[in-house]
């Protein structure tokens, strides 16, 4: 009864820490990280806009293939086979589980407008920024905001 005990509170502590919060840029931020640390597609899937995912997930994937000629084309694969992007994931899923944890500083958010904002933070001491979009009330990472609109 103890062990059925323990096992269940583990599975609701670890789906809990998983959840992802878009409810303000610092906090898609911090999801964005924690889905990157745990090698979490699904989790990095929700934080981020379709193309700036997809974008990511083709980074991480050409370290791969500059290693493996056979992965290689199947990355060439990736926008028109659905077979080859669930490859391609795995693959990144692994490259992602395996690299050490990466943890954001000094989060401050530098609002460029209602529907998109810079959050500027430290990685290690170094300075990053991430740009983010607001969709249907959620803030997402999009790669793309930071441009000016036409």
């Amino acid at each position: 009864m103890v062990k059925t005990a323990l096992a269940l509170y583990f599975l609701v502590a670890a789906s809990l820490g998983n959840e992802v919060n878009l409810h303000s840029p610092t906090a898609a931020v911090a999801s964005y990280y924690a889905a990157m640390n745990e090698g979490n597609l699904t989790a990095l899937e929700q934080t981020m806009v379709r193309d700036s995912y997809d974008l990511d997930v083709q980074v991480y994937a050409l370290s791969i293939a500059f290693q493996d000629k056979t992965f290689r084309t199947i990355l060439k694969q990736y926008k028109e086979s659905p077979e080859a992007r669930e490859i391609v994931k795995k693959e990144v899923e692994k490259k992602l589980r395996n690299r050490p944890d990466k943890t954001p500083a000094s989060l401050r958010v530098m609002a460029t407008d209602d529907a998109r904002a810079l959050v500027r933070f430290t990685e290690e001491g170094k300075p990053k920024q991430l740009y983010l979009s607001r969709h249907n009330g959620f803030w997402k990472i999009d790669y793309k905001a930071g441009r000016k609109r036409h």
